[in-house]
């Protein structure tokens, strides 16, 4: 990608953007990714590497502040070996498959997988606001275990297409992960979290080597929106703390909204 200054600034800024998001509301990746397919001109490919190879510096940033946050977590490693299991591979699966599909195809189905991923997300921050997201301290849904009879066929089943979905497009691959393991296994939901951290590290990191392997990616670009996500998300933490983040999830909505307008454009024009 041959890039001027000002869609290199316009591309830190997103960057930027994606990562305080991220660390205040969730969702950073509604953002970047439709502006990269906007912008990079050509296939899948190289959008799809660049996206996943910075989600992956910002998941496993993430996931290390998680673990300094919350050090008496746990991380059920059976769900672990038959969830990550199945998500990793179909992940390194999805993100070989989004290689060899057009533009032209491809970018319908990143429409409609955004504005749904978009619904799923304020549709969480409407339960929030009124009090219904989460169980009472003490009341949590009582714990299955990966082991339970039929458990493991369901986890397997499940984690498969959620990580099909990460390699293909992936945003909001976490809170799937963990709606998931809530829905079927119940208990603590800062264990269910641990484990879906780990896990998402693993797809992102998958899904990164396939792209990488497969095209050649823009490493430089990549390292300065790293930089810049990573920068995003340590100002989000903080902005986080003070709770200021209903105007951020306004911005959010916008953003992503006036980004696929652009992109049904780009398709019908």
């Amino acid at each position: 990608m041959d890039a001027g200054p000002g869609m290199l600034l316009l591309l830190v800024a997103v960057g930027f953007a994606a990562g305080l998001i991220d660390a205040i509301v969730g969702g950073g990746g509604l953002l970047q990714l439709p502006v990269l397919l906007s912008v990079m001109p050509g296939g899948t490919a190289v959008p799809l590497g660049v996206n996943k190879s910075v989600s992956a510096v910002g998941n496993v940033a993430s996931a290390a502040v998680y673990w300094r946050r919350n050090p008496g977590s746990r991380v059920d490693l059976r769900l672990l070996a038959w969830s990550g299991g199945a998500a990793v591979g179909c992940a390194m699966l999805g993100a070989w498959i989004a290689t060899g599909i057009s533009m032209e195809v491809f970018r319908p189905l990143v429409i409609a997988a955004l504005l749904a991923v978009l619904g799923f997300t304020v549709r969480g921050w409407v339960k929030e606001a009124r009090g219904g997201g989460a169980a009472p301290e003490g009341q949590e849904a009582p714990a299955v275990g990966a082991g339970a009879p039929g458990a493991r066929g369901r986890l397997a089943g499940s984690s498969a297409a959620i990580g099909v979905y990460d390699g293909l497009i992936g945003p909001a691959t976490g809170s799937f992960l963990l709606l998931a393991f809530r829905r079927i296994l119940g208990g603590r939901l800062v264990d269910a979290l641990a484990t879906a951290k780990v896990i998402q590290c693993l797809m992102n990191i998958g899904g990164a080597a396939v792209f990488a392997a497969l095209t050649a990616l823009p490493w430089p670009l990549i390292a300065l929106l790293s930089t810049a996500n990573l920068a995003g998300s340590a100002i989000g933490a903080r902005i986080a703390l003070s709770r200021g983040d209903r105007l951020v999830k306004t911005l959010l909505v916008a953003s992503v909204l006036a980004t696929v307008a652009k992109l049904c454009r780009d398709h019908f024009s």
